[in-house]
């Protein structure tokens, strides 16, 4: 299939921020991350560690190929739609552990389709295999490693170990 591919020319890394790293040992706040690349746990306030930080890469890498952020919301139910509306629904063990009742309606989010907010979400967010412009095994690989890595449950999200070893980067070796 012929795509329409952009390639970056040059792909060194000239500026990593750390400003906001946490340590283990330290005193973890209840918000992190940028909201576009926040994780669901975090949103969800049920704790968070290393695992948000493969989330954060997830939506990273799928900016970097879309050109632009999926999940550009303006508050957290909208985030928490967005999310659905790409990945499927939010795991009841999820819901059910969050203090965060206000964004459910039982073990739904609570979220109005038909609503100018619900429009645009239904208009910008689609699920994530269709944003793949071609279907190649370069581009197969990369979303399966993105699929991964948006893992709603941090236990079963990709680790990025894991992730290294991922066939989407095996040509890099």
């Amino acid at each position: 299939q012929k795509c329409d591919e952009r390639r970056l020319k040059n792909t060194d890394i000239k500026v990593a921020d750390f400003g906001n790293a946490t340590y283990d040992d330290k005193y973890h706040r209840a918000l992190v991350t940028t909201r576009y690349y926040r994780a669901p746990e975090v949103i969800l306030a049920l704790g968070w560690s290393q695992p948000c930080d493969v989330w954060s890469i997830g939506c990273i890498l799928l900016e970097y190929y879309l050109g632009y952020a999926v999940f550009q919301a303006r508050d957290n139910r909208q985030h928490l739609a967005m999310m659905e509306r790409v990945l499927g629904p939010l795991p009841g063990h999820m819901i059910k552990k969050t203090r965060r009742r206000k964004y459910f309606h039982g073990a739904r989010l609570d979220w109005d389709e038909h609503s100018s907010a619900g429009r645009s979400v239904s208009r910008r967010c689609k699920p994530l295999k269709e944003f793949m412009a071609c279907h190649n095994s370069d581009h197969r690989n990369l979303f399966d490693l993105v699929q991964k890595m948006l893992e709603y449950d941090p236990a079963k999200r990709i680790t990025l170990g894991e992730a290294l070893k991922h066939p989407f980067f095996l040509p890099l070796k």
